[in-house]
């Protein structure tokens, strides 16, 4: 073996070491961007799941909110018309005890003194 083919076979093992040594390393980094990759996928798809479970609930919470709002405002109505009913027959009982006490007034206007008579409260005074 002469000096030329000594330093040959050097220098081949020097460029397959360097050789080795870069396709390790491009391998290393193509690898742990590839794990990255992968984990921010996976986070991204963990995420995906989160919000879509995030709005479901929010869905439902809003849905029975919903259904607890009709609720009370059928209730409502219903004790509003109960109200209105109540309203109504006690103004028309009012109005009835009004002209029986205008009848009762104009009969005592003629048996008895006109200042004799009491006066009405003032609150009915001015239906009278």
């Amino acid at each position: 073996m002469t000096w030329g083919e000594g330093l040959v076979t050097i220098l081949g093992a020097v460029i397959l070491v360097v050789g080795t040594w870069i396709t390790a390393r491009f391998s290393r980094k193509t690898g742990e961007e590839a794990n990255e990759t992968a984990a921010s996928q996976a986070r991204t798809a963990d995420w995906a799941a989160f919000m879509a479970e995030q709005r479901e609930w929010t869905e439902r919470q809003l849905k029975e909110q919903d259904e607890r709002t009709e609720q009370q405002l059928a209730e409502r109505d219903r004790r509003i018309d109960r109200l209105e009913e109540r309203l109504n027959l006690v103004e028309a009982k009012y109005k009835a005890a009004i002209a029986y006490i205008r009848r009762i007034v104009r009969q005592l206007q003629r048996h008895v003194d006109p200042e004799d008579i009491e006066t009405p409260p003032p609150e009915i005074s001015p239906d009278l």
